[in-house]
C-alpha cells in the first residue's frame, strides 16, 4: 500500500467519505486499502461496486462504503416517487385482465389477446438487470427518468392503438420501460436510506405493490364497463409524468454519492466510452431475450397458426434451444477473469444448490399469479356472463391475501425463527390447495353467477402465493456472495415474471388447443373462427350452440387450473433444493443471532408491541415510515 493510501486511510462511518486515491474521473483506483486498516461501524452503507484497472472492486479491498443519505423533502419525494413506480408497474398485469375481453372484442382479435399480457411480460422479464447496468454507466437519476419517459409514452401508444398488432408493439415497449421503472425502485430505495431503515422502506414498497394489485382488477373492470378501454393505459400518463417531476426535483445528479469528497461526476464522454459500455454484458442480453421470446412465440402461435408438429413449431423451439445454451456459454466466458463485460448470470451460480432451488421455486410461484388475474375475470365474464366491474371485485380476496401473507409470513418468521425452507414447505401446501380446489369448479355453471366458494379458494391459493413469494425474497443474501446481492435480487425477480410470463403463455396455448379440438367439428369453421374472434359472437348462436360453446370454455379453464395444480405439486418437491446439512451450515435462518445486549433493548419495545396485537404492529410498521426516515 503506498503511502498516500496509508495516510488517507479512516474510519468509515455513515456520512463520511473514505478517500484512497481515488480517480473516481477515469473509473480507476490507483491503490488498495487493506482490509484490516478500515474500520466500518454498524451503520455503514452497503458498499457499490466500481470497476478498478485491474477488473478487480473495491469492496473487495474497502469491505464497505459510505454514503451521504437523503433528508427532508428530498426524502419525502423520492419516497413517494418509488412508491408510485411500483405501483404503476404491479397495476399493469392485473388492470389489462379484467379488461382484455372488451379490448379483444373491439380490435376482434381473441386469439391473440394473450399477446397484449404477453408481449409486456417478455420485455419486462429480459431487461430488468439490463437496466441496473445501464445506470451504473449513466447514473441512478438519468436511467430512472428514461425509463418512466419510455413506459408513460408507450402507455399513450397502447391507448392510442387502432390494431391488435399496433396494441402488442406498444406493449414490448412499455414492458421495457416497466422493467426499468421496477429496477430502479429497487435500486433507489436501498441506496436512499441506511440499513436500519430497510424495514420500513420495504413496507412502503410492499404497500404500494399491494395497492397495485387490489386497484387494478377494480379500475380496469370499472374504465371497460364505464367509458374505454383505452383508459386503462392512458391513466399511467399523467401519472407517469408527476413521478417525473417528483423524480427530477429530489434525485441529486450524483445520486448515490453526493456530497461524498472523493467523488467526481463522469463526464458523458466518460459515461459512453468504450470502457464504460464494455461493461454491459449485451451479448449476454440479446440471447436471454431471444431464447425467451421464441419460446413463447411457439406456445403461443402453435395451436393457432401451425400444428405442434409442424416444421415451423420444431424450428422455433430447436432456435430457442440453441439461443439458451449459447446464453449460458455466454455467462461461462465473461464469468471469467479477463473479461470487461459484468454478467447477468454469473456461472457460480450454476454450482449453488439453494441458490438454483431458490430461482426454480421463484419461477413456478409468478406461473400462477398471472394465470389467475387474467384467467378468472375471463372465466367470469365469458361463462357466468358477469361484467368487467363485477369480475374485476371478485378477484380482489386473491390480490389481498398475497399481500397479506408477505407481510405475516415475515413477521412470523422473526418472531419464530423457523427456517425458511419450513415456511416455504407449509407455502407450497397451501397453495396447492387452493389450486386443486380451483380445478373442481362445473362446467355445469354457466348459466348461474360464480359460486361464492370461489371466494375461500382465491383466499388459500393467494395465502399460499404470498407465502412463498414473502420467504423467498429474504433468502438470497443468506446463500450468495456479498458481491452477487443485487444481481440475484435481480434474478429473483425476473424468474418470477418469466414464470408469469411462461405460464400464461401455456394457458393461452391450452385454451385454444381444447377450443379447436372439441368445437371444430362441433359447430363449424366458421363458428369456431367467429369465436376465437370476439367471444361477443357467442351471444349470436342458438342457445343450444351457445350452452355447448361456454361448456367447453368452462372445460378449458378447468383444464388450466388442473395444470396449475400440476406446477404446485413441483413446486412441493423443489422446496427440498433449500434444505441444507450440517457440513452446508444447516439451515437458512432470516434473523441472525443478535448480541446480548442489542436483544435485551429491543425487549420492551416487543413487549409493547404483543400487547397492541398484530394490527397495531403492522400499522405502525407502514405508518411510521416517514417519522422513522427523519430520525
Amino acid at each position: 500500500m503506498t503511502e498516500m493510501g496509508k495516510s488517507e486511510a479512516m474510519e468509515v462511518t455513515e456520512g463520511t467519505a473514505t478517500p484512497a486515491s481515488f480517480h473516481m474521473s477515469e473509473g480507476l483506483v490507483e491503490d488498495k486499502l487493506d482490509a484490516a486498516e478500515v474500520t466500518v461501524t454498524e451503520r455503514t452503507a452497503t458498499p457499490t461496486s466500481f470497476q478498478t484497472s485491474e477488473g478487480s472492486l473495491v469492496e473487495k479491498a474497502l469491505g464497505a462504503e459510505s454514503m451521504t443519505y437523503l433528508r427532508g423533502w428530498r426524502l419525502h419525494f423520492l419516497s413517494l416517487s418509488v412508491a408510485l413506480l411500483f405501483f404503476l408497474v404491479n397495476i399493469e398485469v392485473s388492470i389489462v385482465g379484467t379488461s382484455l375481453i372488451s379490448i379483444t372484442d373491439d380490435l376482434h382479435s381473441f386469439k391473440q389477446g394473450g399477446w397484449v399480457v404477453t408481449g409486456y411480460l417478455i420485455t419486462y422479464t429480459s431487461m430488468i438487470i439490463i437496466w441496473g447496468k445501464i445506470s451504473d454507466i449513466f447514473g441512478r437519476k438519468q436511467a430512472t427518468l428514461a425509463t418512466t419517459l419510455i413506459f408513460i409514452m408507450f402507455s399513450a401508444g397502447c391507448g392510442a392503438s387502432q390494431t391488435m398488432t399496433q396494441l402488442i408493439v406498444n406493449r414490448v415497449f412499455q414492458g421495457i420501460g416497466a422493467a426499468g421503472c421496477v429496477s430502479m425502485a429497487l435500486t433507489i430505495a436501498y441506496e436512499m436510506v441506511p440499513k436500519s431503515q430497510y424495514p420500513s422502506i420495504a413496507a412502503q414498497l410492499a404497500t404500494a405493490s399491494a395497492l397495485g394489485s387490489l386497484a387494478g382488477p377494480v379500475i380496469g373492470g370499472g374504465v371497460a364497463e364505464k367509458a374505454t378501454w383505452r383508459w386503462v393505459f392512458l391513466l399511467n400518463v399523467p401519472a407517469g409524468l408527476v413521478t417525473i417531476i417528483l423524480l427530477y426535483l429530489s434525485v441529486p445528479a450524483d445520486f448515490p454519492y453526493q456530497s461524498q469528497p472523493f467523488y467526481v461526476t463522469p463526464g458523458f464522454r466518460q459515461k459512453i466510452s468504450k470502457a464504460s459500455l464494455a461493461r454491459l454484458d449485451l451479448s449476454g442480453a440479446f440471447l436471454l431475450l431471444g431464447a425467451t421470446l421464441l419460446l413463447v412465440t411457439v406456445l403461443l402461435e402453435a395451436p393457432n397458426e401451425f400444428s405442434w408438429h409442424s416444421k415451423t413449431a420444431i424450428a422455433l423451439f430447436v432456435l430457442s434451444g440453441v439461443l439458451g445454451l449459447l446464453f449460458l456459454l455466454n455467462e461461462r466466458m465473461v464469468t471469467g477473469d479477463g473479461w470487461r463485460p459484468e454478467p447477468i448470470f454469473p456461472w457460480r451460480f450454476l454450482f449453488n444448490r439453494a441458490w438454483i432451488g431458490t430461482l426454480i421455486l421463484s419461477l413456478l410461484s409468478g406461473i400462477p399469479y398471472n394465470i389467475i388475474v387474467i384467467d378468472i375475470p375471463q372465466r367470469l365474464q365469458t361463462v357466468n356472463g358477469i361484467s368487467p366491474l363485477g369480475a374485476g371485485i371478485r378477484l380482489v380476496p386473491f390480490n389481498f391475501m398475497i399481500a397479506l401473507g408477505c407481510i405475516l409470513i415475515n413477521v412470523f418468521a422473526m418472531r419464530t425463527r423457523i427456517a425458511p425452507i419450513y415456511l416455504v414447505f407449509a407455502g407450497s401446501i397451501v397453495q396447492l390447495i387452493g389450486l386443486s380446489l380451483f380445478s373442481t369448479l362445473s362446467s355445469n355453471d354457466i348459466s348461474t353467477p360464480a359460486p361464492s366458494v370461489i371466494y375461500g379458494w382465491e383466499v388459500l391459493s393467494g395465502f399460499g402465493i404470498g407465502m412463498v413469494w414473502g420467504m423467498l425474497l429474504v433468502i438470497p443474501p443468506h446463500v450468495v456472495e456479498h458481491r452477487d446481492l443485487a444481481i440475484s435480487s435481480g434474478a429473483l425477480l425476473q424468474f418470477r415474471v418469466f414464470g408469469g410470463a411462461l405460464g400464461l403463455a401455456l394457458a393461452s396455448a391450452v385454451m385454444n388447443s381444447y377450443l379447436t379440438s372439441h368445437l371444430s367439428h362441433s359447430i363449424g369453421s366458421e363458428h369456431l373462427a367467429a369465436v376465437l374472434q370476439s367471444t361477443e359472437a357467442i351471444r349470436a348462436f342458438p342457445l343450444d350452440m351457445q350452452r355447448l360453446v361456454l361448456e367447453k370454455f368452462a372445460e378449458g379453464y378447468d383444464l388450466q387450473m388442473k395444470i396449475l395444480a400440476a406446477f404446485a405439486g413441483l413446486q412441493v418437491l423443489c422446496v427440498g433444493l433449500l434444505w441444507r446439512g450440517k457440513g452446508q451450515g444447516g439451515q437458512i435462518c432470516v434473523v441472525e443471532v443478535e448480541e446480548k445486549d442489542l436483544r435485551q433493548g429491543k425487549e420492551d419495545e416487543a413487549q409493547k408491541r404483543e400487547r397492541r396485537g398484530l394490527g397495531g404492529w403492522l400499522g405502525e410498521l407502514v405508518w411510521k415510515h416517514f417519522i422513522e426516515l427523519e430520525r
